[in-house]
C-alpha cells in the first residue's frame, strides 16, 4: 500500500510543506509562498539557493 505523498515546502528547501501559515492546506495555497513568489527579489533570491542546492552547496543564510 503506497503511503500519502507529503508536499515539499517551496520556500524551505528540502522540507516537507508543514502548513506554517495559517489556514493553509499546503504549498498549493500557502500565503507565504504567494509573497515570496509575487515579489521579484524575494523570488530571485530564492532561484539562487535552489541552484546552489542543486549545484551540491550548502544553503548560506
Amino acid at each position: 500500500m503506497a503511503g500519502v505523498p507529503t508536499p515539499k515546502c517551496p520556500i524551505r528547501i528540502g522540507e516537507p510543506c508543514t502548513l506554517c501559515f495559517p489556514g493553509a492546506s499546503g504549498p498549493q495555497d500557502c500565503g507565504l509562498v504567494y509573497l515570496v513568489q509575487s515579489d521579484d527579489e524575494w523570488r530571485d533570491q530564492l532561484a539562487d539557493k535552489r541552484r546552489e542546492v542543486r549545484a551540491g552547496g550548502t544553503l548560506a543564510s
